[in-house]
C-alpha cells in the first residue's frame, strides 16, 4: 500500500531533520569527550606543576629531596600537605569535596624520582598509561622530577559532568525531534494540500467537467503556478468542447437545410403530388452539390488541423498568377451589381513557391464573401503588390458597408462563424470559406487578417511569401 503524499513528505522531511541532529549529536558528543579529555589533561599538568613546586619548596627546607619523600609515611604527608594547600578558596577549581575524592587517586599515581631517574617515593608500579613529567628545583639546580600516571584521568565528578551534559544533548535532540515532526507535519500538509486541489480538478476534467476552477489557496510559487496552468488547460478544453458542440449543431444545421428540401421533394414525388421532370432533378442535384461543398469543406479544414492540408507548390511569377485569378474571379456572378477595382502591383521580376489551386481558392472565398455580405450598389477592391522588404506579396481585398461589429472582426476566421447581426446575408453559404482562407495562407507560410475598410466595409489582408530576383536573372 502506497503512503499518501503528505506522509511521505513528512517522513521525509523528518528524516533529513533526523539526519541532521544526528550529525549535530555525534559531533557534540565527540567534542565533549575530546573537550572533557583536554581539560583533565591540563589540569592534571597544571597540578603536577604546582606539586613540584611544593616538593622543592619543601626539599629546600628540609635539606634535600630524600628528607622530604624517603618512605611511604613521608611521601603521604607530602601529598597531604599539597593537598591541603590546593584546597585553598583561593584555588576555585578544587573545593573541599572535590579534594577528597581526588586524594586517594592522586597520591597513588604520583612518583618522585631522583636525579639519577631512580624511584625516591611513591607508587612502585610502572604506570598503566601516558605519563607527565615535570623537574623538581632546589636553588634553581634539578634534584629529581615529579612523575604522575595519568592512567584513566576522568574523575567522578568528571564521570558526572559528563553524564549531564549528555543528558542534556539528548533532551535537546528529542525537543529537536518532536519539534520536527510538528513542523513537518504541517509543512507537508501545506505542499499536499493544493496538490490535493490539483488531484480533484484533473478528476473532473478527466470526467468530462472542464469548469473553471481556480484554486484559491496560499502554498510554494511552483505549486500556485501549476495551479494556475491546470486551470488554463481548463479553460481550453472548456472551449474545445464548447466549439465542438457548437460545430455539430451549426453542421447539422447546414445539412438541415438541403436534406429538407431533398426530403419534401421526394416525399411529394412518391405521394403524385409532382412528376418528376428536368428542372426537379436539377433542383434535387443543385442541393446534393451543395451539400457535398459542405463535406468537402468539413474534410479540407479536418486535414488542415491535422497539419497535413495537401498543397501542391509549384514555382510561379505570383504577378502573373494573381492577374490571371483575378481576371476569371470578377465574373463571378455574387459579384453582380457591384464595382469591381482591380489595382495590380507593377511588374516586377518575382518569383514565389505556390499551389495556384490553392491560391485560386483563396481568392475565390474571399471575392465571394465580399459579393454574399455588400448591399447593392456596392464597390468591391483586389488589389496586390509587394511588401517594402520585397520578401512578402501583400493581397488586399475591401469592400464598401455593412462592416462587421468590430467584436466579430477577431472571430470571422472561425469556421461557421457569420457576422450576421451586422452584415445581412445574401444567398447561401457555409460558414467554412474565410477559415478555409486561413488554413490554406498557414499552409503557405503567410497570414491573414480583417480590419474595417475605408469605404465602411470589411478589409481581408493576407501577406504570401515570396522571392525576389534581381532584373535579368534567369526565372
Amino acid at each position: 500500500m502506497r503512503l499518501r503524499m503528505v506522509h511521505q513528505l513528512a517522513l521525509l522531511l523528518l528524516a533529513t531533520v533526523t539526519l541532521s541532529v544526528l550529525c549535530v549529536i555525534v559531533g557534540a558528543l565527540l567534542s565533549l569527550s575530546g573537550g572533557a579529555s583536554d581539560y583533565v589533561h591540563d589540569r592534571e599538568s597544571r597540578r603536577l606543576n604546582r606539586f613540584a613546586v611544593y616538593v622543592g619548596e619543601q626539599a629546600s627546607a628540609r635539606g634535600g629531596l630524600p628528607a622530604v619523600a624517603s618512605d611511604f609515611d613521608d611521601m603521604r604527608r607530602l601529598v597531604d600537605g599539597f593537598l591541603a594547600r590546593e584546597a585553598d578558596p583561593q584555588e576555585p577549581d578544587i573545593g573541599p569535596q572535590t579534594s577528597r575524592v581526588r586524594q586517594p587517586g592522586f597520591a597513588g599515581r604520583i612518583r618522585i624520582l631522583d636525579a639519577n631517574g631512580m624511584r625516591v617515593a611513591g607508587s612502585p608500579a610502572e604506570p598503566s598509561g601516558r605519563t607527565l613529567a615535570r623537574e623538581i628545583l632546589v636553588n634553581g639546580r634539578a634534584v629529581g622530577s615529579a612523575l604522575l600516571d595519568l592512567g584513566d584521568q576522568t574523575s567522578d565528578s568528571d564521570i558526572d559532568f559528563l553524564r549531564s551534559q549528555y543528558q542534556g544533548v539528548a533532551v535537546a535532540a528529542l525537543v529537536s525531534l518532536a519539534v520536527s515532526i510538528g513542523l513537518a507535519m504541517r509543512v507537508a500538509r501545506r505542499w499536499s494540500r493544493p496538490l490535493g486541489a490539483l488531484q480533484e480538478v484533473t478528476r473532473k476534467l478527466a470526467g468530462g467537467h472542464f469548469e473553471s476552477t481556480e484554486p484559491s489557496f496560499d502554498g510554494p510559487e511552483e505549486i500556485v503556478q501549476l495551479s494556475h496552468d491546470v486551470s488554463a488547460m481548463a479553460n481550453s478544453l472548456r472551449r474545445l468542447e464548447l466549439t465542438r458542440r457548437k460545430w455539430m449543431a451549426q453542421i447539422s444545421h447546414e445539412l438541415r437545410t438541403p436534406l429538407s428540401v431533398l426530403q419534401g421533394e421526394i416525399e411529394s414525388m412518391e405521394d403524385g403530388a409532382r412528376e418528376p421532370n428536368r428542372a426537379l432533378v436539377m433542383n434535387l442535384g443543385e442541393e446534393i452539390r451543395h451539400m457535398v461543398r459542405i463535406v468537402d469543406d468539413l474534410h479540407l479544414l479536418a486535414v488542415a488541423d491535422l497539419g497535413s492540408l495537401p498543397c501542391h507548390k509549384v514555382d510561379l511569377d505570383p504577378l502573373d498568377t494573381l492577374e490571371y485569378v483575378v481576371a476569371k474571379l470578377v465574373r463571378h456572378p455574387s459579384l453582380d451589381g457591384l464595382e469591381v477595382d482591380v489595382n495590380a502591383a507593377a511588374p516586377r521580376v518575382v518569383r514565389a513557391s505556390w499551389d495556384p489551386v490553392r491560391i485560386e481558392q483563396v481568392l475565390r472565398n474571399l471575392l465571394t464573401n465580399s459579393g454574399r455580405y455588400t448591399s447593392r450598389p456596392g464597390r468591391v477592391r483586389v488589389a496586390w503588390a509587394l511588401s517594402e522588404d520585397a520578401r512578402q506579396m501583400r493581397l488586399t481585398v475591401e469592400d464598401s458597408a455593412p462592416c462587421v461589429d468590430p467584436a466579430d472582426i477577431p472571430h470571422i476566421f472561425e469556421p461557421l462563424f457569420r457576422g450576421d447581426r451586422s452584415r445581412q446575408r445574401s444567398g447561401t453559404g457555409s460558414g467554412l470559406g474565410l477559415a478555409i482562407v486561413r488554413a490554406i495562407v498557414i499552409a503557405h507560410g503567410g497570414t491573414v487578417d480583417a480590419s474595417p475598410s475605408a469605404w465602411g466595409g470589411l478589409a481581408m489582408q493576407v501577406m504570401l511569401p515570396v522571392k525576389a530576383q534581381q532584373q535579368g536573372a534567369p526565372a
